[in-house]
C-alpha cells in the first residue's frame, strides 16, 4: 500500500451538515455544491452578455436583416411593416409543401364544401349565392292564368314566394310562431343563429384558403412534370398569398 493511500485510511469522511430540526421551516440548507452550481451559471450568463455586447458594438449598420424586405420607409423616415398579403405564403399554405399532399387537400376541400352546403341549408342561405330558378306552373286556360295566386298554390306566406329553398307551408309557420313562447327563447335562437353565421364565415375563409393551396400544389406538380418535357415553363406573374403564380409553357424547339 502506498503512503498516499495509507494516509487516507485514518482520515475522517466529510459529511455535509444537515438542516437542524429547529430550522426545518426555513427549507433546504444549501451546501457547497449548490452555490458552486449557481456561481457557474452566473459566470456563464456574464460571458454571454459580454459577448452579445461586444457583437452589438462591432455590428455593421449596413448588414442584411429580414426586416429590410418586409418593411418600407415612409415620408417621415420611419420603417413601416408591409401588408401581410404581400407575403408569398400563409401559415396554412406552408403546411402543404409536397406534391403528395395534393389528393389530401382535394379531399379536405370536398369535405369543407359539404359542411358549407349543410350550414347554408340550415341557415336558409342555400339560394343566397345561386341564381333563382324559374318554377313553371301549367294551367288549363287564360282565365285561370290571370286569376292564379302563387301563395295559395304553394300554401305559404306571400313573403316566402321568392325563396327557392325551405318554403314552409302555413301550418309549419303557425307551429313555429306558437313555439316561440318567451323573449328568452327568441334571444337563445338569435344567439345560435349568430354562432352558425360565424362558423359559416370561418368555413368560407378556409375553403378559399384551401383553393389557393390546391392551385399552388397543382402548379408545383405541373412544374415537376415538365422537367423532362419539351414544353418549358416561363414565369409570367409572381404568386402571392391570395393566388398562385402564373406560368406559361412554351415549346422549346431543338435545333
Amino acid at each position: 500500500m502506498s503512503l498516499r493511500k495509507a494516509a487516507k485510511v485514518g482520515q475522517r469522511i466529510h459529511k455535509d451538515r444537515t438542516q437542524p430540526l429547529g430550522r426545518e421551516s426555513f427549507g433546504y440548507l444549501e451546501h457547497k455544491k449548490d452555490w458552486l452550481e449557481r456561481a457557474r451559471d452566473q459566470n456563464e450568463k456574464k460571458k454571454k452578455i459580454k459577448h452579445l455586447r461586444q457583437k452589438a458594438l462591432e455590428r455593421n449598420p449596413d448588414e442584411y436583416h429580414h426586416h429590410m424586405v418586409r418593411s418600407e420607409i415612409k415620408a417621415n423616415g420611419i420603417h413601416r411593416e408591409l401588408d401581410p398579403d404581400s407575403d408569398d405564403e400563409t401559415l396554412l399554405q406552408k403546411q402543404f409543401e409536397g406534391i403528395r399532399d395534393l389528393h389530401y387537400v382535394k379531399h379536405k376541400l370536398a369535405v369543407e364544401k359539404k359542411k358549407i352546403e349543410s350550414l347554408k341549408a340550415s341557415l336558409h342561405l342555400a339560394g343566397a349565392e345561386t341564381p333563382q330558378n324559374s318554377h313553371i306552373v301549367f294551367v288549363d286556360d287564360e282565365e285561370e292564368a290571370r286569376n292564379f295566386d302563387p301563395a295559395e298554390y304553394f300554401n305559404t306566406d306571400p313573403a316566402l314566394l321568392g325563396r327557392s329553398y325551405n318554403r314552409l307551408p302555413k301550418d309549419a309557420l303557425n307551429k313555429k310562431a306558437i313555439n316561440a313562447e318567451s323573449k328568452e327563447d327568441v334571444k337563445e335562437t338569435e344567439k345560435k343563429r349568430r354562432g352558425m353565421y360565424k362558423m359559416l364565415k370561418l368555413r368560407l375563409e378556409r375553403e378559399r384558403e384551401l383553393k389557393i393551396v390546391l392551385d399552388k400544389l397543382q402548379l408545383k406538380k405541373d412544374l415537376a412534370d415538365s422537367r423532362n418535357s419539351e414544353l418549358k415553363p416561363t414565369l409570367e406573374k409572381k404568386g402571392t398569398a391570395t393566388k398562385a403564380a402564373v406560368y406559361k409553357w412554351k415549346y422549346d424547339r431543338k435545333k
